[in-house]
């Protein structure tokens, strides 16, 4: 049974090959419908991205074909080729329940040495340009108000045992975008903090905060 976190909580991960698990819960009903997004960034000592493919996302230019049960897909990559980011929507249920899931795989043995840590974050899918859309404008202020249920896991990647779990029962009400959690090195071993921080506007302050050299 997976051990429940709270925020801020630190565990030491004992592992090397880990599926990270980000999920939530979406209004089923919603019009127009929504998404959520997982975004992974690998950080150097100076908290910042040394590559633009550290950024790992759906919208990442280093991509491998992968098969799935729908047939062959794209799962972006990480530079040292040690996350492999999550299909958009693989693991999402089928049962119009809003129930959802994305998964990454992470293998520390392949991690660069100037990678110090690596964060996981969600935020909701938006297109500015859907302000100018009668039908898509209610989606620009979308936000963590309509998400239940929202929570990290880490699991072992070759048993599927899960080791850590935290559900984000604060109020992120107000934002669009949220650090779930982070892997981090210390004295050698790798740890795994539940992280918990809200922005108001998504993914961009994310972006800026970590990846700003490459906007």
């Amino acid at each position: 049974m997976a051990i429940n976190l709270v925020k801020g909580q630190r565990i030491d991960i004992g592992l090397s090959k880990l599926t990270v698990e980000l999920g939530w819960k979406v209004n089923p009903q919603a019009d127009p419908p929504y998404d959520l997004d997982a975004s992974t960034f690998l950080l150097t000592e100076s908290n910042e991205i040394a590559h633009e493919v550290d950024f790992v996302f759906y919208g990442s230019p280093k991509k491998i074909k992968v098969q799935t049960d729908d047939g062959e897909a794209e799962r972006p990559i990480s530079n040292d080729n040690s996350v492999l980011g999550s299909i958009d929507d693989l693991g999402d249920d089928d049962d119009d329940s809003g129930e959802g899931n994305e998964e990454i795989e992470v293998d520390l043995t392949k991690t660069d040495s100037k990678i110090q840590s690596i964060l996981f974050t969600a935020s909701i899918y938006w297109d500015p340009s859907d302000a100018n859309n009668p039908k898509l404008a209610p989606r620009v202020k979308y936000n963590f108000g309509q998400v239940r249920d929202s929570y990290i896991l880490i699991k072992n990647s070759i048993t599927g045992e899960e080791l850590c779990k935290y559900e984000l029962d604060e109020d992120f009400s107000t934002v669009k975008g949220v650090e779930f959690g982070r892997l981090y090195r210390r004295n050698g071993s790798w740890k795994f903090e539940a992280v918990g921080i809200g922005y108001a506007d998504g993914l961009e302050p994310i972006c800026k905060k970590y990846a700003s050299k490459f906007m």
